[in-house]
C-alpha cells in the first residue's frame, strides 16, 4: 500500500510547479510591509541624534563632530523606531535585506556639513521665540534632542545655544502657544 502512496506523490510532483522560487533566476517579489534594512538620505540628515536615542538595540551612532551616521546592521532589529522618530524623515525602511556576511556589517555614512549663512546662523534659518506670547512652560526644552534650549520659569527666561541647535523643528511642533518659529 505504501508504494502506491509514494508513487502518487511522485507522479503529482512531476506535473506541478515548484513550491520554491528559482532564485536568483526569478527575482523575489517583496511584500509591501517587508521590513528589510534602514536607508539614509545623507543630505537631509541634520545629525540631531533622535534615531540614536530611540533605537532599542543601540544599533545607530550619530557623531556630530565627525559628521558621521553609523549603523551596525547585525544589531538592528528593523523595528522602525528610527524612521518613525526622525524629524527630517531622512530615514526609510528599504524592502531588501542586508547581504549575509561572516563578519559584522557596520555601515558608516558621511553627512555633508551644512553651510553657514553670512549672518552667522545656519543656512536653513534661525530659531526665534516670541517672548510676548511665551508662557515659559519648558516643553520646547524637554523635546529638544540636542538640549539646546534652556527655560527658567521663575526668572521667565528662554535661552538658545545656537551651536547645539540643529533646527529640527521638534520644539516648534510641540510648543502649545506656537510662539517658536524657524526664520
Amino acid at each position: 500500500m505504501s508504494v502506491f502512496k509514494i508513487g502518487k506523490v511522485v507522479m503529482g510532483s512531476l506535473f506541478k510547479k515548484p513550491a520554491t522560487l528559482m532564485y536568483p533566476v526569478v527575482p523575489r517579489e517583496w511584500q509591501e510591509r517587508t521590513r528589510g534594512h534602514i536607508d539614509i538620505n545623507e543630505p537631509d540628515c541634520i545629525l540631531c541624534g533622535m534615531c540614536m536615542r530611540k533605537c532599542p538595540t543601540n544599533a545607530i551612532t550619530v557623531d556630530r563632530d565627525a559628521h558621521t551616521w553609523v549603523i551596525q546592521r547585525m544589531k538592528c532589529i528593523q523595528c522602525g523606531c528610527c524612521t518613525d522618530n526622525c524629524p527630517k524623515k531622512c530615514l526609510t525602511m528599504a524592502q531588501t535585506y542586508t547581504a549575509p556576511s561572516v563578519t559584522k556589517v557596520i555601515d558608516t555614512f558621511e553627512i555633508p556639513q551644512k553651510e553657514k549663512a553670512a549672518g552667522g546662523g545656519a543656512a536653513d534659518g534661525k530659531l526665534q521665540n516670541n517672548q510676548d506670547e511665551c508662557i515659559y512652560c519648558g516643553i520646547c526644552a524637554k523635546n529638544c534632542p540636542q538640549e539646546a534650549i534652556e527655560v527658567n520659569r521663575d526668572e521667565k527666561s528662554w535661552k538658545l545655544d545656537e551651536d547645539k541647535c540643529v533646527k529640527c523643528g521638534l520644539c516648534t511642533e510641540k510648543c502649545p502657544k506656537k510662539c517658536l518659529e524657524i526664520k
